[in-house]
């Protein structure tokens, strides 16, 4: 019986020296993903303003030079009026803010809030004229930027509110 004992005694050493040098790789790889992860958070924070910056920027160029006063410069109250509006540079038609430029109202509204904001407070804290492109496309910008990660959704009972994402520690200065 002895020798069987020692068999166990031997088995269990070579298992448990396995178990820890499996640990250990284990934590050497946990430790060189963790720091994988956070450069890619940092380049992730980057991207995201760059990003923001130049849709600003594009929403900034593509805004309509400033109409003359009076109904004859904008066609309402004429008999021209009744013409179609003519298509923008994104191609629609009457619409009264691009897409990029409610984007980057919508980010920029959400990076200064204080807490949490349901569609209609970020709807009633917008522009009018971004607040003529109407609430569904504001529930869809908030719900873009939460697909990117941008934004968060949380829920409180039926509510839905958005805040900006959360920077992880240390990526502040990225």
């Amino acid at each position: 019986m002895s020798i069987e004992a020692d068999a166990r005694v031997d088995l269990t050493n070579a298992y448990t020296e396995r178990v820890r040098a499996d640990l250990e790789r284990v934590d050497s790889e946990i430790a060189q993903l963790e720091t994988r992860l956070k450069s890619l958070h940092a380049d992730r924070v980057l991207l995201g303003r760059l990003w923001e910056n130049l849709s600003a920027v594009a929403a900034e160029s593509a805004a309509p030079a400033p109409n003359r006063k009076g109904p004859a410069a904008t066609g309402h109250g004429t008999p021209e009026s009744s013409a179609p509006a003519p298509a923008s540079v994104d191609g629609t038609r009457g619409r009264p803010a691009r897409r990029g430029s409610v984007r980057a109202a919508v980010l920029r509204r959400l990076r200064a809030s204080d807490g949490p904001m349901s569609v209609n407070d970020m709807f009633e804290a917008l522009p009018s004229a971004v607040r003529a492109s109407g609430k569904v496309v504001v529930r869809n910008t908030l719900e873009a930027l939460v697909a990117r990660g941008i934004a968060q959704r949380s829920r409180q009972g039926q509510s839905v509110r958005y805040t900006f994402a959360d920077l992880p520690a240390g990526d502040e200065g990225a």
